[in-house]
């Protein structure tokens, strides 16, 4: 392997900051390097990463990781798996591009996915003699991208690991946060209710295909004072759309397959949230009951591709790569309704709670390649509206990112104290609160920059439904999926180059797709790993 000295100064600033950068040409697959256990080198570490992700060896994660996640939640080691064939040799067909080092403690390894241009980086950090993982970074970013990045984030990562050590100190007054729930916690549809009737805009941010959070929402609307209070609901659904919302709403007889399309053309293989669906339906069967200066408007927010204008690789690619950010994308649309919308009622933005939040940490899995990630929709339209006019709320999640649940948020303080109040689902305010103060952890992409901060820097109310052990499994729509949408996935899957349901063998079907959801999530408890 040849080295070379990294000389692109030019992301840099000065040459002495240059110098302290190596780059080691690989470029090999990861088939050539041997299945060992070996954390000695950057290079072995990062290979052994990635066999851990082929053997489906979840269980060596954490001795092989920098201690991002909290003490107690390791006893919740991630159980292993099995591996389909097709993605073990996928893994394996990877290419190793290069390992960059810097100051000798700090390593970036960058991936070439096999059958395409588009790269992953892993980050290791050296400590007490072994090279450990600190994370993943992905989603198709180009090689130069990832580069650029890791010189600039690598300076930033001492701060990272100091914010460890902050999300590692919890309060240990439990007294004062279970005082703070019996004096001030509210139930959570009054809380919400008298929220949205003081705020012009509230943000609710949820976690995608809860039944109990979905039917929170939907206790609302046969309310009275819902309708008195809310004129505009903003969803987190593609706003090319907008003309399709606005035709299902102002149909007389419900015609639940416009609704469908619309889901269908949420994201490559469609939109599984049955809650929302049921949710959407809801407002509609609302509206017929409603006079016409008193119905609700609901408007999509979201930049997604628009599916069914693109019909050639060329389309498909120009489309992702032009994308524009999707939390600036909600906020425009949202600060734009509320500047011009003749109807004085307040607000509220149903959104996935990544999106919500109001620190200035750049969002994430919302920006193109090669676009600088944008703020959060919660802190642009805090910004562009007023904080004071914007209120955001965090419904009580795992320590999470996209790819799942990884702990108990605070190490379970939360939770201890929600037990210790009989479970009894309760709403409260963040500021000038015990629960406030704690270092905000929940969305674990965010939780390690420093800029986070605690929770009452990132929301303004918090709301407990049901103890985490007794969330359902994922609420799925499977309404979506037909016979013609699955010849849909087929063209998108052709023009974009990717490969949906690697585990089903054979001709794709309906029955195939509902068959693999339903084998993946009914009968479980969501997060019952954690507590296992």
């Amino acid at each position: 392997m040849k080295k070379l000295i990294f000389s692109l100064c030019f992301a840099l600033s000065g040459l002495a900051l240059c110098a302290q950068f190596n780059i080691i040409e690989v470029n090999k697959q990861l088939k050539d390097f041997p299945d060992v256990y070996d954390l000695s080198t950057p290079l072995n570490a990062g290979i052994t990463c990635t066999y851990f992700l082929i053997n489906g060896t979840d269980n060596l994660w954490d001795d092989a990781s920098v201690e991002r996640y909290p003490e107690p939640n390791k006893k919740n080691i991630l159980p292993n798996r099995v591996v389909d064939e097709t993605i073990k040799e996928r893994f394996l067909n990877d290419t190793i591009k290069e390992l960059i080092i810097y100051k000798d403690s700090i390593a970036g390894l960058l991936i070439k996915r096999c059958n395409s241009d588009r790269y992953n980086i892993r980050i290791l950090i050296l400590e007490n003699g072994r090279w450990l993982n600190y994370c993943e970074n992905g989603g198709g970013a180009s090689f130069e991208y990832w580069r650029e990045w890791f010189y600039t984030t690598v300076l930033d990562l001492p701060n990272r690991l100091q914010r460890t050590l902050e999300l590692k100190a919890v309060s240990t007054d439990t007294l004062a946060f279970v005082n703070y729930v019996k004096q001030y916690g509210a139930e959570p549809k009054e809380f919400l209710l008298k929220a949205l009737a003081q705020y012009p805009l509230v943000i609710y941010g949820e976690i995608h295909r809860s039944k109990v959070s979905w039917d929170l929402l939907s206790s609302l609307l046969i309310d009275p004072r819902f309708p008195e209070t809310v004129g505009t609901i903003f969803v987190e659904l593609p706003s090319y759309q907008q003309d399709e919302f606005d035709r299902f709403y102002a149909s007389k007889k419900l015609n639940t397959e416009i609704l469908l399309d619309i889901m269908r053309s949420f994201q490559i293989d469609g939109w599984f949230d049955k809650g929302e669906y049921e949710f959407l339906i809801n407002v509609w069967k609302l509206n017929q009951t409603l006079p016409a200066n008193k119905q609700i408007r609901v408007i999509a927010t979201d930049e997604q591709l628009p599916y069914k204008s693109l019909h050639s690789k060329e389309d498909f690619e120009n489309a992702r790569k032009n994308a524009m950010d999707r939390n600036t994308c909600m906020a425009d649309v949202v600060e734009h309704t509320l500047k011009t919308k003749a109807d004085k009622r307040n607000c509220l933005f149903t959104v996935g709670f990544g999106h919500a939040y109001k620190s200035h940490v750049p969002g994430g899995y919302s920006s193109a390649e090669g676009q600088e990630p944008a703020l959060s929709a919660g802190a642009q339209l805090a910004q562009r509206l007023s904080d004071k006019s914007v209120f955001t709320i965090q419904r009580h999640v795992p320590c999470m990112t996209n790819n799942g649940a990884f702990g108990l948020v605070r190490q379970g303080l939360f939770d201890y104290v929600f037990e210790k109040n009989g479970n009894q689902p309760v709403a409260f305010n963040l500021d000038d609160s015990p629960f406030g103060r704690e270092p905000y952890d929940a969305d674990l992409d965010n939780a390690f920059d420093s800029r986070a901060g605690n929770y009452a820097n990132n929301f303004d109310g918090y709301i407990f439904l049901q103890p985490l052990k007794d969330e359902d499994s994922d609420y799925i729509l499977y309404d979506i999926v037909s016979d013609k949408f699955v010849n849909e996935i087929k063209r998108r899957e052709a023009i974009s180059g990717w490969k949906l349901y690697r585990s089903i063998k054979g001709e794709l079907t309906k029955e195939k797709i509902i068959e693999s959801l339903k084998e993946e999530d009914e009968g479980k408890k969501r997060f019952g790993y954690l507590f296992e």
